[in-house]
């Protein structure tokens, strides 16, 4: 890569870092390519060298957070057989509720600006092979199940898929409590509940407890 390229390349990603921070604390519909660009510490006209309008600059920073993950979900079954099955959960924890905890802000924004879901939807549609539909995290979960069931390390009875959606549902509940503890609201406003449990230890325990294989009632081989 020239020493051009690669200046061009920093300039992006510190882009797309300045983007990310300021949705966080903005949304989509209040963030401002000016303050963008300002937390970026470029011109604002930097900004259209790279990025067509704010929409592609917001695909481009929900991509740049999804796309690593779902790599290591897509890959996850690869770790049947390692570790214990309790830590592959704390990992697909740690995997999920970081995920999540930073896009439930960038979803928000989706869900409130239908303009915005519907540019982003057509971006990843433009951008996917044709006829490709993406697997969901429930799904690729569930492989890596199926994978310690053959292995006799998660009971055969166990449905994979359900098993898979619970496991899920665990760290993403945490995540999207973090998120709304990190936005504090106002007095009289709709308040966050302060009771609401986040997964921790004691749910990989029960977890790993309920897949364990049950002694004498696995088939054999």
């Amino acid at each position: 890569m020239t020493a051009s390229a690669s200046r061009k390349t920093d300039t992006r990603q510190a882009l797309i870092d300045a983007a990310l921070a300021v949705f966080l604390q903005r949304g989509f519909a209040r963030a401002t390519t000016r303050e963008i660009a300002h937390t970026a510490g470029v011109a604002e006209g930097t900004i259209y060298r790279h990025f067509a309008d704010k929409y592609a600059l917001f695909h481009a920073v929900f991509q740049s957070l999804t796309v690593g993950v779902v790599d290591e979900l897509q890959r996850f079954q690869e770790r049947a057989g390692k570790d214990t099955v309790r830590d592959n959960l704390e990992t697909l924890f740690a995997l999920v509720g970081g995920i999540q905890e930073q896009l439930s802000s960038l979803m928000a924004s989706m869900w409130a600006d239908p303009e915005l879901a519907k540019n982003i939807g057509a971006r990843a549609r433009e951008l996917a092979p044709e006829g490709f539909v993406p697997p969901g995290p429930v799904a690729m979960v569930a492989e890596y199940i199926r994978a310690e069931q053959e292995l006799g390390r998660i009971r055969h009875d166990v449905d994979a898929t359900e098993a898979a959606a619970v496991v899920v549902s665990a760290p993403f509940a945490a995540g999207m409590e973090r998120a709304l503890s990190s936005h504090p609201v106002a007095s009289g406003e709709f308040p966050v509940p302060d009771d609401f449990p986040i997964p921790a230890a004691g749910a990989l325990d029960i977890l790993a407890r309920g897949l364990a294989p049950l002694p004498g009632k696995e088939p054999s081989g």
